[in-house]
């Protein structure tokens, strides 16, 4: 708990033995409460006045769920371009899983970063309220209703456009290949999926739903195959991100199926795996430099200026036609 101090030095002040003190952090009932109230004083102001502290900090910290998605490296080079601008370190760091409260705890136990921006979801309202009153914190890309400051592509909008686009060329069956419904931009992007087939008289077939655990190539490539051998099989497949609907193409391929003839493909992100499949993708694109040097701006704001108000904002996808339609 305390990493800047030593028992010797607590001892000291608090004129009594290392293994008193010991035992008092420890919470041991063999020490009387007022000696224990005294070397818990003495150990915190000791650990309060070697930490370094956040209002002072020019460092960022940035949390990500994984730092190999393609998709973030517009995303990491808005961050840098916009803390740089203003004259701060950024630090990058993965969570290993994201779903569980004691993975928080290096925010907790390290108090060296002035501002915190997240790109995933939190697992509970305490999570979020006690990191708020840590730091400002700053969403990115990936945010709730509950969050008070965020930056993100409008997720819901920029899918139902895809959708649509598909059902406007003349496809009939299409699919969905997701990511887990625990991250927010896959609620919202199946949720426009659904909605925009039901608004187009469409029932949704379940068996044409995929739901991956994350973004991998090579669990989507045995997933799209699956779905493509269906007796009853899609003519287009909606995909939440191009490495998925990298993955659906060489399916289709593998299989025998022309892209787009016998089916089209649409991903999301337009990240540059989306332009070296052949044929190449055509996908949303997010403005994900934006995302970054948005988000960053605006955690920046926050730090220098405490009576800044926190802003939602939410940024348009594009969707860019290419081969796979």
């Amino acid at each position: 708990m305390y990493k800047r101090i030593t028992i010797e030095e607590v001892a000291r002040l608090a004129n009594v033995s290392t293994a008193t003190v010991s035992r008092a952090l420890n919470d041991s009932p063999a020490v009387r409460e007022s000696t224990k109230q005294k070397i818990v004083s003495i150990a915190q102001s000791l650990e309060s006045q070697r930490s370094p502290s956040p209002k002072s900090s020019k460092i960022l910290l940035a949390s990500f769920p994984e730092l190999t998605n393609p998709f973030y490296s517009d995303i990491f080079r808005g961050i840098l371009d916009s803390a740089g601008n203003r004259g701060y370190e950024v630090l990058f760091y993965s969570m290993r899983d994201y779903s569980l409260p004691e993975s928080y705890s290096f925010f907790f136990e390290n108090r060296f970063y002035a501002g915190l921006m997240i790109s995933h979801a939190l697992p509970n309202a305490q999570i979020q309220q006690k990191l708020q009153e840590l730091v400002p914190v700053v969403k990115i890309s990936e945010y709730s209703d509950d969050d008070p400051a965020y930056v993100a592509t409008d997720n819901f909008k920029a899918a139902y456009t895809a959708v649509q686009f598909l059902i406007a060329a003349g496809r009939q069956r299409i699919a969905l290949i997701n990511s887990s419904l625990r991250n927010n931009y896959a609620l919202r992007r199946e949720a426009a999926y659904r909605a925009c087939l039901a608004d187009n008289a469409r029932a949704v077939n379940e068996d044409w739903v995929v739901h991956l655990t994350d973004i991998n190539y090579g669990a989507c490539l045995d997933a799209a195959s699956r779905l493509l051998r269906q007796e009853e099989r899609p003519d287009a497949i909606f995909c939440v991100s191009d490495v998925y609907a990298a993955a659906a193409t060489k399916a289709a391929a593998g299989l025998g199926l022309n892209v787009p003839r016998d089916v089209a493909v649409v991903g999301f992100d337009n990240v540059d795996m989306s332009i070296v499949t052949t044929p190449a993708i055509t996908t949303i694109a997010q403005p994900a430099f934006q995302l970054g040097a948005q988000a960053c701006s605006m955690l920046i704001d926050r730090i220098e200026y405490p009576s800044t108000p926190p802003r939602r904002v939410l940024l348009d996808g594009e969707l860019i036609l290419r081969g796979t339609t």
